[in-house]
């Protein structure tokens, strides 16, 4: 019994890494990415910016400090923070809401023109906000957001990964 569950695990483990399962927070290494990369589109200090160059770092990529001296340029673009109603209580009450996260981003090499066109990348959650505790409610929101945000960029990571 011992001796025919060996394999068997040794199997799964294979056909786990065969369909391209990582675990939560391992960032996809980037070396066909022409280095450094400049970022371009948001604030150098923001959530975002901030988000994408960790993750950009983990992922083996230099991060240039200025256009000029980049191999290549990531633009990002109509970014959008959005909350809509997505349901209503017996009183008419809004107590679920869709948030959205989004944005297009592209990469351009110095030399060789665009290596990605323009493409939108978007992540939507939803938050049940029901009518008492308000703190909670907010913080709540607040770490949703953050959680996007780091999805949103793990899918730019991804998709640069598949272009490389």
């Amino acid at each position: 019994m011992r001796q025919s569950g060996i394999p068997l695990i040794l199997f799964l483990s294979l056909l786990l890494s065969a369909c391209g399962f990582q675990p939560r927070g391992q960032v996809p290494q980037l070396q066909n990415l022409p280095q450094p990369v400049y970022i371009s589109g948001v604030q150098a200090y923001s959530p975002l910016h901030r988000e994408l160059s960790s993750q950009l770092r983990q992922a083996g990529v230099a991060l240039a400090g200025d256009g000029k001296s980049a191999a290549s340029l990531l633009r990002i673009h109509d970014r959008s923070s959005r909350r809509r109603v997505f349901s209503v209580d017996s009183n008419n009450r809004a107590v679920e809401f869709e948030l959205e996260e989004s944005l297009r981003f592209s990469l351009r090499h110095a030399a060789q023109g665009e290596l990605i066109e323009d493409q939108t990348v978007r992540v939507l959650r939803i938050l049940y906000r029901p009518g008492s505790e308000v703190l909670a409610r907010e913080r709540e929101e607040t770490q949703l957001r953050e959680d996007m945000r780091r999805e949103l960029v793990g899918r730019i990571i991804r998709r640069l990964q598949a272009q490389g």
